[in-house]
């Protein structure tokens, strides 16, 4: 299986709690890098996709203000609203009446965001607000897993160095200490901070181990 194919298959998974929970329209969930590209991972219908890629054309809206806050964003009543106005024009062109983000996060990482529409006026309760942020906790590491695929995001698996691995390895043991996470996650997150700042994954488990690098206090 290759790695469009992976995506394809882990999308509707990591969307149906969204759907099942929520009283929601559609959702969308994108992975982003610190220079906002975004690789999408799910779309649940066009107009989720659609209300997506007009953020990623015009460059404004909600979702890159989750992405950049690592806080849900409410947009209850898209007709009343006066920010982002290119996009809440596409928005309310579409049909879209209400718009409810939910960030993606590790640790102190955002990684990306989950994108809710609704084709009726209304703010979410608390409950459900409360449920969607931790759907966004919940399915970070296992989205950006699988964006990076898309990165070519580099392994240390048996074809590289020995070096290498060992020291992927000793990284990825301290990133966990440091976010109490996971080894996948910890893995996962010094892939996703390598693709936002353009290096190579070497490079951020050297800077992890000799201490230049804490991923518990960066959130970038």
């Amino acid at each position: 299986m290759n790695a469009a194919q992976a995506v394809a298959d882990v999308g509707p998974k990591l969307a149906a709690p969204f759907l099942d929970l929520l009283p929601i329209t559609g959702v969308a969930i994108s992975v982003f890098s610190r220079d906002q590209r975004a690789l999408i991972i799910h779309a649940s219908d066009d107009t989720a996709a659609e209300l997506e890629e007009t953020h990623l054309n015009l460059g404004e809206g909600p979702l890159f203000d989750c992405f950049k806050s690592a806080q849900p964003i409410s947009v209850p009543d898209v007709a009343a609203t006066e920010r982002w106005p290119l996009f809440i024009s596409h928005a309310r062109g579409m049909g879209v009446a209400a718009v409810f983000l939910f960030p993606l996060t590790l640790g102190a990482a955002c990684v990306g965001a989950a994108l809710c529409y609704r084709s009726t006026a209304g703010p979410l309760d608390s409950e459900a607000s409360d449920v969607g942020s931790a759907l966004g906790r919940a399915i970070a590491g296992q989205a950006l897993r699988r964006a990076l695929q898309l990165a070519e995001g580099e392994d240390p698996d048996e074809a590289s160095p020995i070096e290498m691995r060992r020291e992927v390895h000793q990284a990825t043991g301290m990133v966990l200490s440091q976010m109490d996470t996971t080894a996948s996650d910890a893995l996962a997150l010094m892939r996703a901070y390598a693709f936002s700042h353009g290096v190579n994954l070497r490079e951020v488990a050297r800077a992890v181990v000799t201490r230049q690098l804490d991923f518990s206090t960066s959130r970038d």
